[in-house]
């Protein structure tokens, strides 16, 4: 797609058609592309009705997911270009606080849950069933309506849309509006005061999180507040769960696991960090060449075990009470594989020099660290701005939490030379295969 520059002073008497014109017609090009792939493999086409899919867009289809990214992007320009920059700026944010607040609400009264699946409520009814204030509730769901969730068909009477239906009916997805009103909003409304008071700190107990909840770190507050650990967790999977291309299965065939465990270096992988080990059952299905070590706290251990006991994999997948600030045991040094999702940007540079170096001190000299995370553009490195947008927001999210990050290639670069001189990145796979995060492997070369 030819993006819309912000330089661009072409007027209209050029060759090309003027900004507005073109994004319309890459918007119509692969909104076409998209109906015909829908249609042809008789597939429901998106839509506002609360019976339309949650993922009604495959994007286990290269192309076609290729297709949605390039239509988001354009349609992205477009909408900015349209609104302009006075307007913008005049309502910025404005809107986006409203429906967080507004859905919260919504959410913490169980609405969406007393809302019928297949049929309209009456107000009336509705604030009866969640003891909120008529005209209060009303003012909060046609708030919501012009956002798409829930409809009102007739005055004072609403339905569900696809997207409160989702809300309705999958716990997870509620607790994403939870997490980003209840945690993430404190923390972000305190960054001024965590950048003025800690310029170059990477302390996790200097952080934004902690000036918003009484100097606890976020794992100290979790640790103290389960109830909110447990919300945290499925907001988490819920998260993940919404980049299909990025799921333990599609890891499982990211990466050439197929040469693991073949060459008398023994095939065992340890997943450092790694929950009740959904990634490493995913990769053993896969290639029953490896065997695995799941590492993390002890209480996920019953359910690890039950979820190895699940695919049949006892035997092979092995769960160990670990913490990766503590050095590697016997049973876990010279591993073929050191594997860390989505651990290293939960922390600082200071702090994952610390989890590498235990790790080279642990690595024969055929091992490797594969690392699934994210790694952020250059600048104007081609990354779709909706897409690089949300990867900065996770970079911010970090900051504000952990006073961690998000990564450039350069920087994990730097970050792997910091620990040890012979550690360098050998293979990085990213999109197709893969789509906001990427697998990095890492070799002492």
């Amino acid at each position: 797609m030819r993006s819309t520059s912000l330089n661009d002073n072409s007027d209209n008497m050029g060759s090309n058609p003027p900004p507005l014109t073109h994004l319309a017609q890459e918007i119509a090009k692969h909104a076409s592309i998209i109906t015909t792939y829908l249609q042809s493999h008789n597939l429901p086409q998106p839509s506002f009705a609360s019976d339309s899919p949650a993922h009604p867009i495959p994007e286990t289809d290269e192309k076609l997911s290729a297709a949605r990214l390039a239509l988001i992007e354009a349609t992205k320009a477009l909408h900015a270009l349209a609104i302009g920059p006075s307007e913008t700026t005049r309502l910025f944010a404005f809107t986006n606080l409203c429906h967080l607040g507004t859905m919260q609400v919504l959410c913490h009264f169980n609405v969406p849950q007393n809302v019928p699946l297949g049929s309209p409520i009456s107000l009336n009814e509705l604030s009866t069933k969640t003891k909120l204030n008529e005209h209060v509730l009303g003012r909060f769901l046609r708030m919501a309506a012009t956002n798409y969730f829930f409809v009102e068909t007739k005055p004072g009477y609403f339905s569900h849309t696809a997207w409160s239906k989702n809300l309705a009916t999958d716990e997870k997805m509620r607790q994403c509006i939870w997490f980003r009103h209840a945690e993430l909003l404190p923390a972000v409304g305190k960054l001024v005061e965590a950048v003025e008071k800690y310029p170059e700190s990477d302390d996790p107990k200097q952080t934004a999180f902690a000036l918003a909840f009484g100097g606890e770190t976020f794992f100290d507050y979790k640790e103290s507040n389960p109830d909110n650990m447990v919300r945290f967790g499925q907001f988490v999977d819920a998260f993940a769960s919404g980049y299909v291309v990025d799921s333990p299965d599609n890891i499982a065939r990211g990466y050439p696991w197929e040469d693991i465990g073949r060459s008398g270096d023994g095939g065992l992988v340890v997943d450092v960090g790694g929950g009740i080990g959904h990634i490493s059952v995913a990769i053993g299905k896969e290639h029953s060449q490896l065997r695995f070590l799941v590492q993390d706290f002890e209480d996920l251990r019953k359910q690890s075990e039950s979820l190895v006991l699940k695919n049949g994999l006892m035997g092979r997948v092995k769960f160990m009470a670990h913490d990766f600030f503590n050095g590697q045991p016997e049973e876990a040094r010279g591993a073929s594989v050191y594997f860390l999702r989505n651990i290293l940007h939960n922390w600082s540079d200071s702090y994952c020099q610390k989890i590498l170096k235990l790790l080279v001190e642990a690595m024969g000299k055929d091992s490797r660290i594969i690392i699934c995370d994210i790694v952020l553009p250059e600048a104007n490195g081609g990354m779709p701005k909706a897409q690089e947008e949300r990867a900065r927001a996770l970079d911010l999210t970090m900051l504000s939490m952990f006073n961690a990050k998000e990564r450039s290639l350069e920087e994990w670069q730097a970050l792997f030379s910091s620990v040890d001189e012979r550690l360098k990145i050998t293979n990085v796979i990213g999109r197709p295969k893969m789509r906001m995060d990427c697998l990095i492997e890492v070799r002492l070369m």
